[in-house]
């Protein structure tokens, strides 16, 4: 494929991604001097195309440090394109493909970004529908953002989630009710979550199956196997929150991202470097502490013997 000059006033610099929809281009903004990630829509597909737009009207009004900013939109000779932030690192799912031994703490700096991203999108009243990995951007230092909110919807629109035939979203991070075609609400976003934070603490699929139809139907029907069983070094606390995430029943998981987050918070403050050092360094003083009493004591009872032994007179 022949890599444009330019889209709009932006000037093309190589092409960093593909996929059916069509390309994903690192440009430069000639005025403002900055990076930007071009998103350009090559398919007749009409939906894909109507994403696209809906995806520029939903996340240019979506500011929060855990979404990637959408700065402006356009067509350009027919095909709709999207100009984002330009982000460095790489989509999480290609580092879980990998097994990069990510420090446990980084692991939870990114569910605490997505959680966070998440919770903005649900006040603003926007369901993001497809939480996965791969949509899902892991920054240098371990900090994430939400990506493609192309097939997100307003919780207002009340919508069904699934067409007859035809499944909005990734198979294996639906909710069950996704997959009955039922109505549903934030609580689809929490159940993919869930099935997210297990994956990236095991690096192993909750729901699994030989093609789609067995995966939905252990989504609506088997439990995955217990996390605790998977991974070691993780509070029980966390992977509580991950079960309950994954309840088969909306009712069963948390009801928003409000009551997430207070409580991922002091797991992560737990696990990161600095506090294990700081109660290291804090047991050690403790030790040395006991170490320096006990010595005093030691001290002072020969004392009181020397001075008792002095007291008496000596040996007879």
């Amino acid at each position: 494929m022949t890599l444009p000059a330019k889209i709009g006033k932006y000037e093309i610099l190589e092409q960093i991604g593909a996929g059916g929809f069509g390309a994903v281009y690192k440009a430069r903004d000639p005025i403002i001097k900055r990076l930007v990630a071009v998103k350009l829509c090559t398919a007749d597909d009409e939906q894909l195309r109507k994403r696209f737009f809906r995806e520029a009207e939903i996340s240019g009004n979506l500011h929060d440090p855990s979404i990637v900013t959408v700065f402006d939109s356009g067509v350009e000779e027919g095909a709709p394109y999207l100009i984002q932030e330009y982000l460095g690192g790489e989509d999480l799912d290609r580092v879980i493909r990998r097994g990069d031994d990510i420090p446990k703490h980084e692991r939870l700096e990114c569910l605490m970004q997505v959680a966070k991203g998440l919770r903005y999108a649900h006040r603003k009243g926007v369901l993001h529908r497809d939480v996965k990995p791969g949509n899902v951007r892991l920054l240098p230092g371990g900090k994430a953002k939400l990506m493609d909110f192309g097939i997100a919807t307003l919780k207002s629109a009340h919508t069904r989630l699934t067409r007859i035939g035809t499944l909005v979203g990734t198979v294996g991070y639906l909710a069950p009710e996704q997959l009955r075609g039922a109505q549903a609400d934030e609580r689809v976003d929490i159940f993919s979550f869930g099935v997210l934070a297990y994956e990236l603490l095991s690096y192993e699929r909750p729901f699994k199956g030989e093609g789609w139809e067995e995966v939905c139907r252990n989504i609506i029907e088997t439990d995955p196997e217990p996390l605790d069983g998977l991974v070691s070094g993780y509070p029980d606390a966390l992977i509580r929150l991950v079960e309950r995430c994954l309840e088969k029943d909306p009712k069963d998981r948390y009801a928003s991202f409000d009551e997430i987050l207070p409580a991922l918070n002091p797991v992560l403050v737990d696990l990161r470097p600095e506090r294990r050092r700081s109660a290291v360094a804090k047991r050690r003083r403790s030790s040395r502490l006991v170490w320096w009493l006990g010595a005093g004591l030691g001290a002072l009872l020969l004392a009181l013997a020397v001075l008792r032994f002095a007291c008496a007179g000596g040996p007879a």
